[in-house]
């Protein structure tokens, strides 16, 4: 079943990532050396453009929107994972049910290092949000 899910989700993302460089592939070609030249210099110029820059309060809401999806989704396969382990617990017999409890180990071991990366992510955004 766990199985299933990781292949559902790694279909999604991998359409979700198809789709969206398929929107970047468009190329402007230039006829001339002329349409070269000043769309090159059109983007050298753009670094003196002041009007370009990163805004900080769109770039916060950006981490914090990519942290709580990131979060959303350890939480959902962690929930699930641990229903369904705690199911076939439930319902097998005494030698299955040692077969069970080592597989709770990576399980364990992967809620640590899920909510561990989140916690680290969190303690760097917060202390370089403050310098």
């Amino acid at each position: 079943m766990l199985k299933q899910l990781l292949k559902i989700i790694f279909i999604i993302i991998t359409i979700f990532l198809v789709f969206s460089f398929s929107t970047y592939s468009k190329v402007n070609a230039a006829s001339t050396l002329d349409d070269v030249l000043s769309k090159g210099d059109d983007f050298l110029n753009a670094a003196d453009d002041t009007t370009n820059t990163i805004d900080e309060g769109d770039l916060q809401e950006l981490s914090g929107f990519i942290s709580g999806v990131l979060l959303s989704i350890a939480i959902g396969v962690t929930i699930l994972s641990g229903v369904i382990l705690g199911i076939k617990f439930v319902t097998q017999s005494i030698e299955d049910k040692a077969k069970i409890k080592e597989s709770m180990v990576p399980w364990i071991i992967g809620i640590l290092v899920s909510f561990g990366a989140f916690t680290i992510w969190e303690i760097a955004v917060n202390l370089f949000q403050n310098l």
